[in-house]
């Protein structure tokens, strides 16, 4: 289930080894929220989930989600963490412009993490590049993640508790 970052500064920040060792060898997705206009609606642009069913309230103008990159035990893609609108997906990102089934994360043997857009119609992009279709691309701490129009933020464990301390601030 996704974290709104208030929760995760709590609970996080003051014991940070206990973080490191819940989040080790893990990475997160970090998505905030554009600004709203006071005359804007307020209703958020999509729900972030998992595949659990349960969803965040609404997002579109407030605290940062994250979502750890863990894999379900109920996908069938035993290697992949994979990311699209429907609840088959181990992160499900409910926006039309997310495709049903649209890309995947996984971890390499060596201990790096990829992501591959899996044909998607609205593709992919890593840091302003559009993916190539099941073209694994290697992913570093701090990298932006387009997921058809869904800006988010690839951040390792270390990253994750660098980018807390700095919202802590």
């Amino acid at each position: 289930m996704p974290e709104p970052l208030v929760t995760c500064l709590q609970r996080y920040l003051d014991d940070a080894k206990t973080f490191e060792r819940r989040v080790a060898g893990r990475c997160v997705l970090v998505y905030e929220p554009p600004e709203v206009d006071e005359d804007e609606d307020t209703e958020a642009h999509f729900r972030f989930r998992t595949v659990s069913g349960q969803s965040d309230a609404v997002m579109g103008g407030g605290e940062p989600v994250v979502v750890f990159l863990e894999k379900t035990k109920d996908n069938a893609m035993r290697h992949r963490i994979t990311l699209g609108r429907t609840a088959n997906n181990d992160i499900v990102l409910d926006d039309a412009s997310v495709s049903r089934f649209h890309a995947w994360f996984e971890k390499t043997t060596a201990g790096a993490w990829t992501l591959a857009d899996a044909g998607s119609k609205n593709g992919t992009e890593l840091e302003g590049t559009p993916l190539e279709a099941k073209r694994p691309a290697a992913l570093e701490n701090g990298n932006r993640v387009k997921i058809g129009q869904i800006d988010l933020t690839f951040l390792t464990a270390a990253g994750f508790l660098k980018f807390l301390r700095s919202k802590g601030t």
